[in-house]
């Protein structure tokens, strides 16, 4: 899958001329390096999280009519989404609380560590994953977490395991569902821990501004956001007054992907 960008020093979206787009190959790193045709140089950190754009090329696929990719997508969607949430639960309970209350709490360099190494035993297994996601769920919410259907988890498994070429009407009846549910628990999330929710998100910018940020000294660097469906950085009322119909639709007008349809 190809990003479309244009030069931020020299171009806005405004202007769609083709020669001043840009294909950026996605990858899980999320840093992207370019020079444009007058000669800047760019480094663009995608600040969206996995489960946002995996969600938004399920969209793409979808209205392309390619029902299995999607299936699939949205399917890795909930997966990624499940990775966040897991993380946020973790910074809530287990992040340092500063004397201050004004101060943005953040998990001790310890406990970080202690968070990753635990992660690894089981960031290749999304049963493990997902039994994560539920018992951290119970002790944040105080209650069990309303999953997705047995139809929809049997769909899933069909597309991934088995191999099936899904309909159109079953795919975007999952694609709905998955909105739903991304949509729901993201709302429960950003309600009960807000700094926890901001401060997962933006974890990944700030390794790499701290991390990185010398050796890409005299190019332009962007906080990149690309306008997907879901986003973690909406407010609460942005996020709830989503629909899915809207998306869907909005989706096959923006060209933040570029479509290649033979």
């Amino acid at each position: 899958m190809k990003m479309l960008t244009k030069c931020p020093m020299c171009n806005s979206f405004e202007d769609e001329a083709d020669d001043h787009l840009y294909e950026l190959e996605l990858t899980e790193e999320k840093v992207y390096e370019f020079t444009c045709k007058e000669g800047h140089e760019n480094v663009l950190v995608l600040r969206n999280h996995s489960f946002e754009m995996l969600f938004e090329m399920g969209l793409y696929a979808l209205n392309d009519g390619y029902s299995r990719e999607a299936a699939a997508n949205f399917a890795a969607a909930i997966e990624r989404f499940h990775e966040f949430s897991i993380a946020v639960f973790a910074q809530e309970h287990g992040g340092e609380q500063s004397d201050s209350s004004d101060v943005f709490r953040i998990i001790s360099q310890e406990f970080d560590d202690e968070y990753q190494n635990s992660w690894k035993a089981i960031s290749k297994q999304s049963e493990r994953q997902y039994g994560a996601y539920i018992m951290l769920y119970l002790i944040t919410f105080k209650r069990t977490p309303i999953l997705m259907k047995d139809k929809y988890i049997t769909f899933r498994n069909d597309v991934t395991h088995k191999g099936i070429f899904p309909s159109r009407v079953k795919t975007e009846k999952y694609a709905r569902a998955t909105f739903d549910y991304i949509k729901t628990k993201l709302l429960e999330l950003k309600t009960i821990a807000p700094k926890s929710v901001d401060y997962v998100f933006s974890k990944e910018l700030r390794d790499f501004k701290e991390g990185q940020i010398e050796r890409y000294n005299g190019k332009v660097v962007v906080d990149y956001r690309i306008n997907t469906s879901l986003r973690v950085d909406c407010t609460l009322e942005e996020i709830n007054n989503k629909n899915f119909d809207s998306e869907l639709e909005d989706a096959s007008s923006y060209p933040f992907f570029k479509r290649e349809i033979r």
